[in-house]
């Protein structure tokens, strides 16, 4: 209150004068009397020289599959156009600064060159530009601004991305309009962080081809948090509860279910995988989908590991065991000490301290068993390298 009466008294005791909305109306009336927005500002081969900035609000959507990035922000343009000027002392004396619509001057007109749906120009005709008397012009656009972008999907989920966008000013040359970035990277002062991707680096930059491009660069890193406990961790888990067919007492008759439930829960987890990636990626394809394809190649050997093993189990006793079987049994399979019907197993203790098997002692049950000790640990070493590959391969990064 106290600051409205002090304007009041200066206003009527010291002469300052003040705009009305007739003046306004009427300098809107010269200003565009006569103006051809189809005409640039400038004169000649002089350039109109346009300063940009991106103003960034938020990442709204990233999507690796269709190779689509969409952005929310606005994009600013400063540029002088001489006709827009005009004396203050006309028009109250401090009318210094006014709006205009854009559909009623000269605007730079931006399209996206590597847009995502149709070709469209930035902002709206009924956006509103602010015009001081100099003939200085600022005009922000927000929008939403979508752009294709392919995707590096080879370290996923712990993946860095970088896309462009491309904007430029159709119907002008080089010569005619001249792209000045305002800073090198975006006005972040609005910016909503997004819940999968962080902000690494913005770039605002121009490129001269045949055009002059405005280039918008916005280079992110995934959070992987929700990857990890989603994702990975259970697929390291299924891996390991693999091998424990292994260990199912083999009169469950529950093994190839089993082993089959586990495999199958794995090629869901690949289905999924491959539903959120492209089918194409530079420069190479995902390091997670080999690991899971290894993981599938395990899986089916397991499955035809058990199977070789039950026979083993249900094979007639008064077959002959093979030599080179009764060999790897006594590798494997060294200090049983199952007993059988009518036999005896008799350990011979030497001077080198070992044990062995009587011929007559071994059974084709002993070869099963023995077999399954093979295979629980060639699997479990098969999948803690495959893990560990992909791991070391991550953290290379």
């Amino acid at each position: 209150m106290i600051g409205y009466r002090l304007f009041v008294f200066l206003s009527l005791f010291l002469g300052i004068e003040s705009y009305t909305t007739a003046q306004q109306t009427q300098l809107h009336t010269n200003l565009l009397n006569g103006y051809d927005r189809r005409i640039r500002p400038g004169s000649g081969a002089s350039q109109t020289d346009i300063l940009t900035g991106f103003h960034f609000a938020t990442l709204k959507e990233f999507s690796e599959s269709e190779g689509k990035i969409a952005m929310v922000g606005a994009i600013s343009f400063m540029w002088v156009d001489t006709r827009l000027s005009w004396d203050p002392t006309l028009y109250g004396n401090d009318l210094t600064s006014t709006y205009l619509f854009v559909k009623d001057i000269w605007t730079p007109k931006m399209v996206n060159m590597n847009p995502y749906a149709a070709i469209k120009a930035i902002g709206a005709d009924e956006m509103l530009c602010q015009i001081n008397n100099a003939g200085e012009i600022l005009l922000i656009m927000p929008d939403l601004f979508e752009s294709t972008c392919d995707a590096d999907v080879t370290y996923y989920p712990f993946d860095d991305q970088k896309c462009s966008l491309k904007y430029y000013i159709p119907g002008y040359s080089s010569d005619d309009v001249n792209i000045v970035p305002s800073d090198s990277s975006f006005d972040m002062s609005i910016y909503e962080a997004n819940g999968l991707w962080d902000i690494k680096n913005t770039i605002v930059s121009e490129e001269t081809k045949s055009v002059k491009t405005l280039v918008l660069t916005v280079q992110m890193t995934r959070r992987t948090t929700y990857y990890i406990a989603g994702l990975l961790l259970p697929i390291v888990l299924m891996n390991f509860i693999q091998v424990l067919v292994f260990i199912i007492p083999v009169e469950s008759g529950e093994r190839v279910g089993y082993c089959i439930t586990v495999l199958l829960a794995i090629a869901v987890f690949l289905t999924m995988i491959q539903d959120k990636l492209p089918e194409s990626s530079e420069p190479n394809v995902s390091l997670l989908t080999y690991k899971l394809l290894v993981d599938m190649f395990i899986g089916c050997g397991m499955i035809l590991a058990v199977v070789i093993g039950l026979t083993f189990y249900f094979k007639a006793e008064d077959k002959q065991i093979p030599g080179c079987l009764r060999g790897f049994t006594r590798c494997c399979y060294v200090g049983c000490s199952k007993k059988h019907p009518k036999q005896t197993i008799v350990t011979v203790v030497p001077e080198k301290n070992d044990q062995e098997w009587l011929p007559e002692t071994l059974t084709w049950h002993d070869v099963g068993k023995a077999f399954d000790r093979f295979c629980l640990a060639l699997f479990f070493l098969s999948l803690i390298l495959n893990n560990s590959i992909y791991l070391i391969a991550i953290l290379s990064v």
